[in-house]
């Protein structure tokens, strides 16, 4: 980047913020026309600091910074509406979703559907809905967004649409295809998956799956480093996420 870059009251939400020399911040933004960037908050960890409590996340922000190569400069930041209070286990299924999303993402990518399928998490989460249905459904939605969509509908060796009461395995990068006798058990029914496609996720056993299909495929590509917050979620789904 070798022009400067303005951007003037950008739609955003803090995703990750740490320390950044004696009394500033740098700050991770997943910002609906520029994607994720990254941007120094000078002075935000003074007490008087007015931009303090706004850096924080679940906030929907208006966000304007200049820019001239990786970081950019933070010259404003206001709310645009209150916070989503994420309370609870949803707070701990936020940062669940935030570090996901700082895993996976790139920086100047900018990516419109990503950026929806954030919000409307933060609402459902905030709404109080189904947790394990909430984040099932971001993680199928960042897939797509990201260009990861996963084929849930037919075989992948014969076209044909998925039958309910038959069983499949789901290989990486091609989808499903019916389960043999050699399937070493750790398939999936077809109901599973067609309600996983159509994000419907109504009983446990949908759930489940969801869980483990989707775990195996973000495994893939978030590589060897574990994220943080995940044992903490699977802690949650053992108290009752799954519920």
């Amino acid at each position: 980047m070798t022009e400067r870059e303005r951007a003037l009251l950008e739609r955003g939400f803090i995703l990750h913020h740490r320390p950044f020399r004696n009394s500033s911040q740098i700050v991770e933004c997943l910002t609906a026309g520029h994607g994720r960037v990254g941007l120094v908050a000078q002075g935000s960890r003074r007490a008087a600091n007015a931009r303090r409590a706004h850096l924080q996340p679940f906030v929907p922000l208006r966000l304007s910074w200049t820019r001239r190569g990786e970081l950019g400069r933070l010259t404003d930041v206001e709310p645009e509406a209150a916070d989503f209070a994420l309370r609870g286990q949803a707070l701990l299924a936020g940062y669940y979703v935030n570090e996901l999303v700082l895993r996976l993402s790139v920086r100047d990518d900018p990516n419109g559907e990503v950026f929806e399928c954030y919000e409307d998490c933060l609402a459902a989460l905030a709404q109080g809905l189904a947790l394990a249905r909430t984040v099932r459904l971001f993680e199928l939605g960042l897939l797509r967004g990201l260009g990861y969509g996963l084929e849930l509908d037919r075989d992948a060796n014969t076209g044909e649409p998925l039958q309910p009461d038959s069983r499949y395995v789901f290989e990486l990068e091609h989808g499903p295809r019916r389960a043999d006798a050699a399937s070493d058990g750790r398939g999936f029914w077809g109901r599973e998956l067609i309600s996983l496609h159509c994000r419907t996720l109504e009983d446990r056993e949908s759930l489940r799956a969801a869980k483990r299909l989707l775990g195996r495929v973000l495994n893939s590509y978030l590589g060897q480093r574990r994220l943080k917050t995940r044992a903490v979620l699977e802690d949650i789904v053992e108290l009752g996420l799954d519920r």
